[in-house]
């Protein structure tokens, strides 16, 4: 029942949003639109050291162009998290404004996005993990990188081979036949039910055996140094974004600060100056918690930055700003009614169509 009503509200949206865009009616929204939109990508292209990401990761240049394009077309400048939160700070509710935000800090930010920037006079704010700087790749990736190889099911049978938990080998090699559901599930469990360090070192491991080199990875899918500071001097805002992305909620508050404030430190040394904003890695409500919240204002963040949809305005909670996750598969209308403000006029009155 429940994916039948996300596939319905699907349809609906992307109906609604189609029809609102191609005549232009969309546009009759923005002047009731109450809040700051913020974009959220991560990879742009598809560059062969990155085949390995899923789908819901990635925008490819044209896509982005076109919506480039068609936000300068109908007046809307961009500006970085941190411009936003400074005029959020003078009590002012920027008109005709969006952010884009770029997650995990890939070398294509540097490569593919920042010669868009150039190109349509606009800007944005990325936020970098820095471990695999340190030639190090966090579990996340070593996942996406075997799962692209062996699937869902080689990898659940591997991991069950070598994990001690009965409970846990029941249910790795027990995941739904059909692929994107198997992936879906040994992800949640890897995520949630698996201690962090028992994890890392499982996956690790499995990464190891096929081939992988955490090295290497690295330095192909990564910004460098020398990358991060030429986006700096372009005028693109760099954001700290932990140094191996792991679910701060599961953390210590000395192991959520030691990932906070290391990547900040990381930053600051390649670019010279500070870094005052933060995105949580995963960006749900349950991917943080109060210490995580007490140390960025400790640290001296000015903001950070979820994955919970919606706009942004004065009155919003400045270490919980929300922003809506942007793809290759997402229709550029629905993007756009995001932009003028549709979804949320329309959750405004008790019609709920994001998903």
């Amino acid at each position: 029942m429940a994916a039948l009503k996300h596939l319905v509200k699907r349809k609906a949206r992307g109906g609604l949003a189609w029809l609102l865009h191609v005549t232009r009616l969309r546009r009759l929204f923005r002047g009731s639109r109450r809040g700051v939109p913020v974009l959220m990508f991560h990879n742009v292209g598809h560059p062969a050291e990155t085949d390995y990401l899923p789908g819901h990761m990635k925008v490819g240049e044209a896509r982005l162009e076109r919506l480039l394009a068609e936000l300068e077309r109908g007046g809307d400048r961009t500006m970085t998290v941190g411009d936003l939160v400074a005029a959020f700070e003078r009590g002012e509710l920027p008109r005709d404004r969006v952010v884009l935000t770029f997650d995990d800090g890939y070398r294509d930010n540097h490569d593919k996005l920042l010669p868009l920037l150039r190109k349509h006079r606009a800007t944005a704010t990325v936020f970098v993990q820095t471990g695999p700087m340190r030639g190090r790749v966090n579990w996340l990736h070593h996942y996406f990188w075997v799962l692209h190889r062996i699937g869902p099911h080689e990898v659940g049978r591997r991991l069950a081979a070598v994990v001690d938990a009965p409970a846990l080998q029941e249910q790795l090699t027990h995941l739904p036949e059909a692929p994107v559901p198997a992936e879906y599930q040994l992800k949640r469990l890897l995520k949630y039910e698996v201690s962090t360090a028992q994890r890392d070192a499982l996956l690790a491991q499995v990464f190891h055996q096929i081939g992988g080199d955490d090295r290497a990875l690295a330095a192909s899918v990564w910004l460098g140094e020398s990358e991060c500071r030429a986006l700096d001097q372009a005028g693109v805002e760099l954001g700290a974004h932990t140094v191996n992305h792991l679910v701060l909620s599961s953390l210590t508050p000395d192991e959520q600060r030691r990932e906070i404030d290391e990547s900040r430190a990381d930053l600051e040394r390649w670019l010279g100056h500070p870094v005052r904003s933060f995105a949580y890695p995963y960006g749900r409500s349950w991917d943080y918690n109060a210490d995580t919240v007490a140390i960025l204002r400790e640290l001296g963040f000015a903001s950070a930055i979820t994955a919970m949809p919606g706009l942004n305005d004065p009155r919003t909670d400045r270490m919980a700003l929300r922003r809506v996750a942007v793809n290759e598969e997402v229709p550029l209308a629905e993007v756009l009614c995001e932009v003028d403000g549709v979804f949320d006029w329309l959750e405004r009155r008790g019609i709920g169509l994001r998903t």
